[in-house]
C-alpha cells in the first residue's frame, strides 16, 4: 500500500510540492505561433507598403494641388471682400472719400483716402499742412491748401493669385475723382472704386485670377455696399 503526501504538508527535505509550470508544457504549435506573432515585419513588407502609400500619393498629389490652388483664389476673394467692407467703415468714420484700385497683373491692393479742398475743411483727422476755410459776414478768404499725397494702404492677395481686371460702372457723381486720378496715374492702374461718407460705394467688379487654376469675381453693390463672391470658374484641371 503506498502512501501518500499531502500537498499543504511539507516533504522531507523541506520544500513544498510545485505546481506545473504552463509555460513548459505548452505545445510546439503554440511556441510557433507566439514566434511568428514576436517576429514583427520584414523588410519586404515594408517596402511592398511604402510602394503602395507612393502610388496613393503620386495619383492624389495633383487633385490636392488643384484644390490648394482653388483655396487660394476664394482666400484672396475673401481678402477683396473684408478690405471693401472695412473701406466702407472707413469712408464713414473719417467723413471723407477714400479710393481702392490696383496695378493690373499684380497681386496687390490699395486704398488711399482722395484729397480735396472738401476735405481739408471736413475731414476729421486734419494734418498741420492743412488750412481751413475761414469765412465771416464781410469776408471770406480760402487759404492755400498745401496736401503731401498721402501713401496708400496696400493689401497682399495670396501667391499667384493676381488682379485681372477691375471694372467700375460710371457715375457722374465720381467724375471729378476719375478725372483726377487719370492725371496722375499710370497705364496699368485700374478703374478707382469709390467709398463715401455716406456709405455708398461705386458699383464695381473685381477678378482676380491664378495662372492655372481659374478666375473668381467679386461684386459691389453701389447703393447699400453689399459685397458678394462668385465661385471659382475656367480651371484647367
Amino acid at each position: 500500500m503506498h502512501s501518500s503526501v499531502p500537498l499543504n504538508q511539507p516533504l522531507a527535505n523541506g520544500h513544498a510540492p510545485r505546481a506545473m509550470d504552463p509555460m513548459r508544457t505548452a505545445s510546439p504549435l503554440g511556441q510557433r505561433q507566439r514566434s511568428v506573432l514576436s517576429r514583427g515585419f520584414t523588410v519586404l513588407e515594408l517596402l511592398l507598403v511604402l510602394s503602395v502609400m507612393a502610388i496613393i500619393a503620386a495619383g492624389a498629389l495633383p487633385q490636392v494641388l488643384s484644390l490648394l490652388s482653388d483655396r487660394r483664389l476664394v482666400r484672396g476673394s475673401r481678402i477683396v471682400r473684408e478690405e471693401m467692407l472695412q473701406t466702407r467703415i472707413d469712408a464713414m468714420r473719417q467723413g471723407r472719400t477714400l479710393i481702392m484700385d490696383a496695378e493690373l497683373e499684380t497681386g496687390t491692393l490699395r486704398v488711399r483716402p482722395y484729397q480735396s479742398l472738401a476735405d481739408a475743411v471736413n475731414a476729421i483727422d486734419q494734418t498741420g499742412s492743412q488750412e481751413a476755410l475761414l469765412t465771416g459776414s464781410d469776408q471770406g478768404m480760402i487759404a492755400t491748401v498745401d496736401m503731401d499725397e498721402p501713401t496708400p494702404e496696400e493689401i497682399e492677395l495670396p501667391e499667384e493669385v493676381t488682379i485681372e481686371s477691375i471694372n467700375v460702372v460710371s457715375a457722374a457723381r465720381a467724375l471729378e475723382v476719375q478725372q483726377t486720378i487719370s492725371q496722375t496715374s499710370s497705364g496699368q492702374s485700374s478703374s478707382p472704386i469709390l467709398f463715401y461718407a455716406d456709405g455708398t460705394t461705386s458699383t464695381a467688379s473685381v477678378t482676380l485670377a491664378h495662372p492655372t487654376h481659374g478666375q473668381i469675381t467679386i461684386k459691389l453693390r453701389g447703393v447699400t455696399g453689399d459685397v458678394t463672391l462668385g465661385e471659382v470658374e475656367g480651371s484647367d484641371q
